[in-house]
This record gives structure tokens, C-alpha cells and sequence, in this order.
């Protein structure tokens, strides 16, 4: 598909959810974001809004449509481009996924050898693995998640609550924001008036 159908099918899906009257949303960059919520957190896939790259396009998308709240649960390796105000994760559009997660470890304190071991990755999910022996991989998921939601709600500018979960394939969440929890309540209390 052509990006503008890509962004024309996601404007679909959000028109028929506010024509329902759902006041809040989950978006996911794609099936695994979709598989992971549904294995990890119970959440049903059909709940979900899938955004492909354009994270940015569908949280303009959500404001226009008046949407209150919107929950964004991704891949690390879609995220942390967002974590360095990268709105189109495409390849193509910006691709600094070691620089950003090295910057952020270096300034957790990670040491010059593992931040270059950390450059050298061709995975987040890599990364990760570094992280971990360093003893810093929550410290930098958590840092990496605070720029992130700085960027989510850059773009939304203040006319939509935004919380966000990341995750890796091999580590399940890696980091998420303080109200993200809300988040199950909210879909318990509709899964309850249905």
C-alpha cells in the first residue's frame, strides 16, 4: 500500500471507533504490538488501532477525531526513534536506534566499552542483552520511556492524554508510564457495560 492509503485506512479506523462513541484508544505500530498485549496484558486485538510508521499522523489523527486518551504500545525498536522525536519510525525517515539508546545509557552511568558494544548492535533487542550485563537496563528503559512520552505529548499538545508500554520480544515490557495501568481499569469498566 501507498503511504497515503496506509494513512487513509488509519483515519477509517479511528472515524468508525469515535462514530461508536469510544472515548479512548490503543494504538500499535503492528501485529506484534497487537500479539503482545493480547498474550501479555489480556487486551482483545480488536481493540487495538494498528498506525504502521505514522505514530505522529494517528496522534493528529486522534486529536482531530476528539479522542481523549490514547495508549501506544510498541516495539523498542519503533519507540526509541520516537524517544528522539522520529514521528515516522520508517527506516527511510530516521534510522538512529544505537545512537539514541547509547546516548541514553551513557547517561545512566553506562561505561565507554559497553557504550561502544552498544553501537555495534544491529538489534535493540541486543542492546537490551548489553543493558542487562551492565546492570542499567531499567535505568535507561525508563529514561528512554520519559523522552518518548516528551515527544508523544509534544505532539499532541496537551488536547490528548497519552500513556505508552515498550516492549522487547525477548524481555516483555521494558518500560511504561505512570498512568499506563489506568489503562486496564478503563477497559475492564467497558468490557463490564458490554
Amino acid at each position: 500500500m501507498s503511504e497515503q492509503a496506509l494513512i487513509d485506512t488509519i483515519s477509517v479506523e479511528l472515524d468508525v471507533r469515535k462514530a461508536q462513541n469510544e472515548e479512548f484508544i490503543i494504538v500499535t505500530p503492528g501485529n506484534y504490538g497487537q500479539d503482545f498485549l493480547r498474550d501479555n496484558l489480556g487486551i482483545a486485538v480488536d481493540k487495538c488501532v494498528k498506525c504502521s510508521n505514522f505514530i505522529g499522523d494517528t496522534i493528529d489523527m486522534a486529536v482531530e477525531e476528539g479522542f481523549r486518551r490514547l495508549l501506544l504500545a510498541g516495539h523498542i525498536g519503533k519507540l526509541i526513534k520516537v524517544a528522539g522525536g522520529i514521528m515516522n519510525t520508517h527506516s527511510r525517515e530516521g534510522d538512529c536506534r544505537m545512537e539514541l539508546l547509547t546516548a541514553f545509557a551513557v547517561k545512566c552511568g553506562v561505561a565507554a566499552v559497553d557504550a561502544a558494544r552498544l553501537l555495534s548492535c544491529v538489534t535493540t533487542e541486543e542492546a537490551v542483552r548489553i543493558l542487562d550485563e551492565c546492570g542499567r537496563r531499567q535505568e535507561v528503559m525508563d529514561y528512554a520511556m520519559e523522552r518518548i512520552l516528551l515527544y508523544l505529548e509534544k505532539r499532541a499538545q496537551g488536547k490528548l492524554a497519552i500513556e505508552c508500554i515498550m516492549y522487547a520480544n525477548d524481555f516483555g515490557a521494558l518500560a511504561k508510564s505512570k498512568e499506563a495501568e489506568e489503562w486496564f481499569t478503563l477497559l475492564a469498566q467497558e468490557a463490564g457495560q458490554q
